[in-house]
């Protein structure tokens, strides 16, 4: 299947364009590869046989051996059984450790879609907790490519509505054939859908009211109805009924979190994911964590076999990552929480010691020559590392090659640039029906262009949160269709709007951290109409160009907060 949408093209780039990525360097491109495939260790499609230990017996002997390609025939490889590597990880399925120069690739059908599908057969109750699909872990140069990542049984469902008795709030759905039920089904994660276009309703302006269940600690369970086998599941006195009506589609999961992540990439380097798919995950897709140089292209979020949702939280979150980004040509659908997060932590000062060293916590191994930044005064002060120290507990004491900013104090917050992102660039995607905030960033350097917005519960959300950051700065979104206004204020601004910059910190009280942001070029449409709705909503922020963009169906275009914004320009 090729992704269901038109995506605008790119305009030329305007001064405040990034260099296009020298993707040859993150490929590690180089002469013919050396090849071996899993048959050769018995792995083999469509027999219903466990492949698991032949595909990881193929992956380490071509570790061993320096073969840089592990290929696989066009069809269902079956992982039953999970392995463990004895010093590298407790359990997972496809392993990756300490590897360069690997790519695993499958086959692609007529379309050019991927045909080789890795499944995990996990079996599915409430206590479920399987081990990673895939890890990657201090490897480089690794390509995954033309593979399906999925799990049989799926770790959701999705029902029909059969029946609704708002005076008893009954709820009597209809499992969808070929999707798994059972009585005493935990219901997590569960939204309404209208079936006929596959589309998540809107209803309720708060996360709570905008669902059937939300958070984690869930108590909402499916009971079966007698009879049916468990393909009829009854929902009772759990507010379903006011919600929902005969016909709408229901859709859950397993669990809200609590067992790994679908795929994990870790302390890593050029690392690539190409041709892709995940039609259901377990808790979050993928969580990618310090490394340097990712690339993916063509990587779809989409649910399959019926089902309306992909997995019960992220899509993609990718964590103090470095160097170059590149999300392109990917598609996003049925998340239950935020398709793409790009995000850093905050550390911050725990002492200051006399020779002008510090202590922070959270913190990190830092190289001398790297930079921190120090979040204090009017711009954000950079100071180069001379040593770093462990202080146990995730504590470390730096001193530096110049003394600390002025006003620096126990308590400021800190950023390690070592973990910062040069270059990000989100070209040609497609973000619709996820119930969250469809990019999540807190990044720097970062440019969102070309990209389609439809449908998703919340605002496209700029600038940190309660707890984490960093502050949005050097920032482009351009040539991007929003094509409707999300309907829950995530942001507890007040407004819904398709776009926000902001700050949430509690370690901040008004910043204006928030710098050089272009929003140009781009499309906000507003069929509802709803009067309290903005296309734009600017906040704890400074140096923002609005130009060239058009908007329809707004009473308000832009909101900017006077208390806490200088600086907004705008142009046609």
């Amino acid at each position: 299947m090729s992704i269901p949408r038109r995506i605008p093209g790119a305009r030329a780039a305007p001064r405040h364009g990034v260099a296009p990525l020298a993707l040859c360097a993150l490929l590690g491109c180089s002469g013919a590869a050396q090849a071996l495939h899993v048959s050769e260790f018995g792995a083999a499609p469509d027999d219903g046989k466990d492949d698991m230990a032949a595909i990881s017996q193929a992956i380490q002997a071509a570790i061993q051996r320096g073969e840089r390609e592990v290929l696989f025939d066009p069809g269902t490889y079956n992982m039953a059984t999970a392995c463990a590597i004895p010093g590298k990880s407790a359990g997972h399925y496809i392993g990756i450790f300490g590897a360069t120069n690997l790519a695993l690739i499958g086959r692609v059908n007529g379309a050019g879609e991927p045909a080789t599908r890795l499944e995990r057969n996990h079996p599915l109750h409430n206590d479920a907790r399987p081990f990673h699909h895939l890890v990657i872990e201090r490897s480089s140069h690794i390509t995954i490519k033309n593979l399906v990542l999925a799990n049989d049984p799926p770790f959701g469902s999705t029902g029909r509505v059969i029946s609704v008795d708002r005076n008893s709030d009954v709820v009597v759905v209809e499992v969808l054939e070929g999707l798994p039920a059972y009585d005493g089904m935990r219901c997590a994660s569960a939204h309404a859908w209208d079936l006929a276009t596959g589309k998540l309703k809107r209803f309720g302006p708060t996360p709570t009211e905008a669902t059937l269940t939300i958070g984690l600690n869930i108590t909402q369970f499916w009971e079966a109805v007698p009879g049916t086998g468990a393909r009829r599941l009854r929902m009772a006195g759990k507010g379903f009924a006011a919600k929902v009506a005969a016909g709408d589609g229901i859709s859950w999961h397993h669990a809200a979190h609590e067992c790994d992540n679908q795929t994990a990439v870790m302390y890593s380097r050029d690392v690539t994911f190409e041709n892709v798919r995940f039609p259901n995950v377990t808790n979050m897709g993928m969580l990618a964590g310090y490394n340097r140089n990712l690339i993916f292209r063509r990587v779809a979020f989409r649910p399959e076999k019926g089902n309306l949702a992909v997995g019960g939280r992220d899509g993609m979150h990718l964590s103090m990552n470095s160097g170059r980004l590149l999300v392109e040509d990917c598609y996003f659908k049925g998340l239950r929480m935020d398709p793409l997060v790009i995000r850093k932590t905050f550390g911050l000062v725990k002492n200051i010691r006399a020779d002008g060293g510090i202590i922070a916590k959270p913190a990190y191994e830092i190289p001398a020559g790297d930079k921190i930044r120090f979040w204090v005064g009017e711009e954000p002060q950079d100071r180069t590392v001379a040593s770093c120290k462990s202080q146990g507990g995730g504590a470390y004491l730096y001193t530096f090659e110049q003394s600390i900013p002025p006003g620096a104090i126990v308590g400021t917050p800190l950023c390690y640039q070592t973990h910062a992102l040069e270059e990000g660039i989100i070209r040609r995607c497609v973000f619709e029906d996820s119930f969250g905030s469809p990019i999540v960033n807190f990044e720097e350097n970062i440019t969102v262009e070309g990209c389609v917005f439809s449908n998703n519960s919340y605002q496209i959300k700029y600038g940190p949160n309660q707890t984490t950051g960093a502050f949005v700065r050097n920032n482009v979104f351009r040539n991007n269709v929003c094509e409707d206004v999300p309907w829950v204020d995530i942001a507890h601004r007040g407004q819904p709007s398709a776009i926000v910059i902001h700050s949430l910190n509690r370690y901040f009280k008004a910043p204006m951290f928030n710098a050089g942001i272009l929003i140009r070029g781009n499309v906000f449409k507003n069929p509802g109409g709803d009067p309290g709705c903005v296309a734009i909503d600017v906040r704890n922020a400074r140096d923002v160009e609005i130009r060239d963009n058009q908007f329809i169906g707004f009473e308000r275009r832009v909101w900017t907060d006077a208390a806490t914004t200088r600086d907004v320009r705008f142009g046609e």
